[in-house]
This record gives C-alpha cells, structure tokens and sequence, in this order.
C-alpha cells in the first residue's frame, strides 16, 4: 500500500470517527434535553373501564424514567406491553411535550364458560379462548351453560369436543348475522342446545336444519311478543314442519 493511499485511509477514519462522536453529542444532547423539558405532567387513560387509571398508569410507567413523556412513549413502541387481563395491547400516543394518552385494546369477547373451579372462560366469535380468569365481567356476554372444559388453553379453540364447537360456532355466526344474540346458550347431555333470551327460550335441539330453524324463529318471534315461554324447535325437519310454543305454566295461570 502507497504513502498516499494509507494517508487518505487515516484521513477517512478521522472523519468517521469524528462523524460518529457528532452523532453521539448530538444525540446525548437531545436525549438531555428531553428528559429535562418532557417530565409527564398530564396522562389520561382511554378504552377500558376494567382498570383504574391509577393501576393502568402503574403498570405501564414501572420504572424510575417513565416519568418522561419521550421515554414512556419510546419503551411502549420498542417493548409494547400485553399481558394484562382482557387488554389485548396497550398504546402510548404522545399527545404533547409533558402529556400521554394511555389507549387500552380491551380482548374481543362475545361469551363466558362459568367453571366448577370458579374460573371463567371467556371467548370470542371464533370459539377461540381469549381469557381465562377469577374475574367476572358483568357486560352482557353471552353465557354457556353444561359445558365443562378440560384443560383449557388461550389461544386455543375451546376444547369441548368437535362438533360442539362446530356447532356452536356456526350458531353464533347466524345468530349474530339476523341480530338474535341470546342472553344464555344451553347444552344438555346430548348436546343440545337451547337459546334464553329475557321473557322466551328456544330449544333448537341438535344441529340439523340450523339455518332453517333460526329462519323459522326469526318469523314467529313477532307473535309472540309479551309472552313467556319456549319455541320448541328441536323437531323441526323437512317432512315436520309444526312448531309448538309451549307457555309457561305461571303465564298461563295468569
């Protein structure tokens, strides 16, 4: 190698070197200057109603520098946090120099599998598992009743067996598709199921002839606005097509 060759090698190392401690003062410098000028001095919490503000601003800001609002919204974006229950993800939106907006991505839920251990199942509108916990949360979800599940798992579909789960899935898509969401799904030991709604039930039986069935329901329901009772579906075929709506014997008393 030249004289001149390893003098312009020396002078191309100088600069880089030079470069990369102009970048590292710069950043420094920065990175003073924000935690000087950014300490958060207003943080809100949106999206859930599970979690206190204070128990959500503790679980994000766990360390001796999230008191920046740079710092937190910094750490959210390289290590998000996840793991809390029913909170599928968090965000952390800086919405100025010294304020944060904590938004909550709450888990997708449609209904709860109560447990004999006292847990509760809940999933969503694929059957998937979503959580599993102590904790009861009273929104309307919708509930299953005579299903146990043994060694239920998140992420996983429920293991109540392949045609239940067939079953109950297909259910809940066409009830979901014609606005019908019952308030209870029922199976018995046979596996099949009855819908509860507030003031009638509907035994639909196995699921043969699903989609008719609900089709029928969906056009007698009208009529029997006011009433208490059960829609008796659970025969309903192509050759027996008569429906009974059998009145609850209090109703009837009245």
């Amino acid at each position: 190698m030249s004289k001149r060759s390893r003098r312009r090698r020396k002078a191309f190392l100088l600069i880089l070197i030079e470069l990369i401690l102009a970048i590292v003062i710069v950043a420094s410098l920065l990175a003073v200057g924000a935690y000087i000028l950014c300490p958060i001095k207003e943080l809100s919490v949106e999206g859930t109603d599970l979690y206190t503000p204070d128990e959500i601003k503790n679980y994000i800001l766990d360390d001796e520098y999230s008191g920046n609002a740079i710092y937190a919204y910094g750490k959210n974006k390289l290590f998000p946090k996840g793991d809390a229950e029913f909170i599928e993800s968090f965000d952390v939106k800086l919405t100025g120099m010294n304020s944060i907006t904590i938004v909550c991505n709450e888990k997708k839920i449609l209904g709860y599998i109560p447990q004999e251990d006292g847990k509760y199942i809940y999933f969503n509108y694929s059957g998937e598992i979503v959580e599993i916990s102590e904790t009861f949360v009273d929104r309307g979800y919708m509930k299953v009743e005579g299903v146990n599940c043994e060694d239920p798992e998140i992420g996983v579909k429920l293991p109540i067996g392949k045609e239940q789960i067939g079953y109950l899935t297909s259910l809940i898509k066409i009830l979901n598709k014609n606005d019908l969401m019952p308030n209870v799904v029922s199976y018995d030991e046979d596996g099949r199921i009855t819908l509860s709604y507030d003031t009638y039930n509907i035994s639909l039986g196995s699921s043969v002839y699903l989609e008719e069935k609900i089709d029928r329901a969906l056009r007698i329901l009208p009529q029997l606005e006011g009433m208490v009772g059960t829609l008796h579906l659970e025969n309903y075929s192509s050759s027996s097509t008569d429906i009974v709506f059998e009145k609850d014997s209090a109703e009837e008393e009245n």
